[in-house]
């Protein structure tokens, strides 16, 4: 017969009994890892639970059974269970931050600001968590604190192109270009095929009106990535004017120097007369309404050179006849259905009904956006009848 005591007994059975439930749990954990990797999630998530029931305080078992929930879209349950690992482990710096993810991907932004800083401050070390909230901070257009964090993770892995992207990508945000450039530049120099890198570094370049530059990286990226390239290739088209529509407008620009304004209209032949001209415009896209009919986007000038010619041919032999025209027009109005602007603006004759005009040498320039906010095509934002065309 036994000697040990009654308590002693009952001490050893339980000992042994919570030896072989871990020990369960521990074989129901390590049959889920089997199932998970053969893509079995169903049963994979029914064998974490298993675990979990044999041994509730098995952290690994809840943590595989929150990954194995995510890989069935599960987010809440996903959630629950790497929250039940955490309050049985709060120092799982690595569980903070995948917790942070699935918060960050339910835009749930937060609580992944929280999770993320938790697991920086349990490791400070890990670069995985200031990057990741870094990344929060983009999406979330928080600048200045994602530019922060990516300075921080440089500092920490300063041979990491990633981050360096990552934090030209914040730059081109807050229109820093040049500084932009300076840190996707380093991006492209140590990872080598950047796509990414290179679609932001010829971003860069489109806002500082560098287009020779941006087309650079444009035939960079036709070798690495199609969809990028196309993209950078859309962004580098800017809106221009397509062409002057004289069917539709009402000025004539193909008269020369010293143009009595009689010959524009027999409206404008009694003294202090005057009249309204119209000019029509066609774009090669769609253009913002508002910016197209604010006034102050246009300009009428006479030509002073270049392309444009010399108002008079460079010879005002009459000053003093010169008809005065307003540099902005009266109004414009613009047709979204069709890209078309028309505008109107006004002549007025001189007291002595004698006043001149070269109209072939007027300027209509244009320096408005389209819709997406991208700025004229420097190359193809006016026209005059001298030249014929736009230029």
């Amino acid at each position: 017969m036994s000697s040990l005591p009654s308590s002693e007994k009952m001490f050893s059975a339980l000992t042994s009994q919570i030896g072989l439930k871990m020990q369960m749990s521990t074989t129901m954990l390590s049959s889920g890892l089997s199932l998970y990797q053969k893509g079995k999630t169903d049963k994979a998530v029914a064998a974490f639970k298993q675990a979990t029931a044999y041994a509730p305080d098995n952290v690994d078992a809840y943590n595989y059974l929150a990954k194995a929930y995510l890989k069935q879209g599960k987010s809440t349950e996903a959630i629950n269970a790497y929250k039940i690992s955490l309050s049985l482990d709060r120092s799982q710096s690595e569980i903070h931050t995948e917790l942070g993810n699935v918060y960050f991907s339910e835009k749930r932004y937060s609580e992944a600001e929280a999770s993320f800083k938790t697991a920086a401050q349990f490791d400070p070390a890990d670069n995985l968590a200031p990057y990741t909230l870094g990344q929060l901070y983009l999406q979330t257009e928080r600048y200045s604190e994602a530019e922060n964090q990516f300075k921080k993770v440089i500092r920490m892995t300063p041979k990491d192109g990633n981050v360096y992207y990552a934090l030209g990508t914040t730059y081109n945000k807050m229109e820093r270009f040049d500084e932009a450039i300076a840190e996707l530049e380093k991006a492209v120099s140590l990872k080598k095929d950047f796509a990414l890198a290179r679609f932001e570094l010829g971003t860069s370049y489109i806002g500082l009106d560098r287009k020779e530059d941006a087309e650079g990286q444009l035939a960079i990226l036709k070798d690495l990535d199609s969809s990028l390239y196309a993209n950078l290739k859309q962004n580098l088209t800017y809106p221009k004017i397509l062409a002057f529509n004289p069917a539709n407008s009402t000025f004539n620009t193909f008269l020369g120097a010293v143009t009595p304004l009689s010959f524009l209209s027999a409206d404008l032949l009694p003294p202090n007369s005057s009249k309204d001209f119209t000019m029509q415009f066609q774009f090669n896209s769609d253009m913002d309404a508002s910016s197209v009919m604010n006034i102050t986007n246009w300009s009428i000038s006479k030509a002073s050179g270049g392309e444009a010619g010399l108002y008079n041919n460079g010879v005002t032999l009459y000053p003093e006849k010169e008809a005065i025209i307003s540099p902005l027009p009266k109004s414009v109005m613009y047709d979204a259905s069709t890209y078309q602007a028309t505008i109107t603006f006004t002549i007025a004759q001189n007291p002595y009904g004698t006043a001149v005009i070269d109209p072939k040498h007027l300027v209509f320039k244009f320096s408005g956006t389209d819709i997406d906010g991208k700025k004229m095509d420097s190359a193809a934002d006016q026209y005059n009848g001298f030249k014929g065309g736009v230029f």
